[in-house]
């Protein structure tokens, strides 16, 4: 038998009616005080649309563990209402008070690409730490600068690697995409705009020559070495150009600190984000090549029971 097809207006009708049954549902029990809806609901979205994504703030102390659980701090239920899967993260409330106010505020990182709305609420202190949640969120905007560029870096040397030493084309090319899709993240959160949609084709909108190259032309020809070549080389230059200010955290971490640096002490400081060691380091790689830093390397005990110590990379900010 042949699924059943939606209209766009249908579809986003029967999305309204399971979120609608579900909040009919929470606001009768009293351990639950807030339904955050992640991402909206609207025909220009629905398309992409197979589930509803919510966070369930609960009270603390009630929280229910299933094996399947684990030891994770993050717990995971699916519910269904109207048909539609609800993929739910249940979170206490205490711990949704430590996403608003300490490191853990990754969670509302990528505001960029994602509205966040509270549809219904029992507790008005939660409101107010969403709101500020958002606003923090949207205000951070370097660290998320810093994340994406570092994705870039990492994705743009292995690129490098596979049209330079290997001349392997197809890879290249798969690596010049995820450049192209990094670069994108960029560009929308440069114009600080939130975006739900596809990120690239909002990006090629806002910078229809450089994604005309890493991008589209990539994707068409990316068989062809000077095509790839090119993406290669307005990539970096496009990283060259922004930086000072895309990896401005990092930089001012290494000027604050006004010394060699080992990269662990750097992984540490960046610690609860999503900038990752092993993309911090490909930066500080970057930066070492471009003649921003200089590679040193430091002693580094593997245990801490070890006598014997290996060398870790460090880097250290010319001035």
């Amino acid at each position: 038998m042949s699924a059943k097809k939606y209209s766009s207006h249908d579809k986003l009708t029967q999305f309204q009616l399971a979120l609608g049954r579900l909040i009919e549902r929470l606001s009768e029990d009293r351990y639950v005080l807030a339904l955050v809806l992640e991402g909206s609901l609207s025909e220009e979205t629905i398309w992409r649309r197979e589930s509803i994504s919510v966070w369930i703030i609960e009270a603390d102390g009630v929280t229910r563990r299933l094996r399947s659980d684990g030891n994770d701090e993050h717990i995971y239920r699916i519910l269904v209402e109207e048909g539609v899967n609800i993929h739910a993260e249940v979170i206490p409330r205490s711990r949704f008070k430590q996403m608003v106010e300490g490191a853990s505020r990754t969670a509302f990182s990528c505001n960029f690409f994602a509205a966040r709305s509270i549809v219904y609420a029992r507790d008005p202190s939660i409101e107010k730490w969403f709101r500020e949640a958002n606003s923090i969120a949207v205000k951070d905007r370097e660290r998320e600068l810093l994340m994406f560029s570092t994705w870039t870096i990492y994705a743009w040397r292995s690129a490098r690697k596979h049209l330079e030493i290997r001349q392997d084309f197809p890879l290249a090319q798969q690596e010049l995409l995820n450049v192209a899709h990094s670069l994108a993240h960029t560009e929308i959160i440069r114009s600080g705009r939130i975006c739900e949609n596809v990120v690239i084709y909002r990006a090629m909108e806002e910078n229809p020559g450089l994604f005309q190259s890493v991008y589209l032309d990539v994707l068409a020809k990316g068989k062809q070495r000077k095509i790839l070549r090119t993406a290669l080389d307005i990539a970096e230059k496009y990283l060259v150009d922004h930086y000072e200010e895309h990896l401005r955290p990092l930089l001012k971490f290494l000027q604050k600190a006004d010394r060699v640096v080992p990269l662990s002490e750097i992984a540490d400081h960046f610690a609860y984000t999503q900038v990752y060691p092993w993309h911090l380091e490909s930066a500080c790689e970057w930066l070492e090549q471009q003649g921003k830093l200089q590679k040193l390397s430091v002693p580094f005990k593997l245990t801490k029971r070890s006598q014997e110590q290996v060398e870790e990379p460090a880097y250290l900010l010319d001035s």
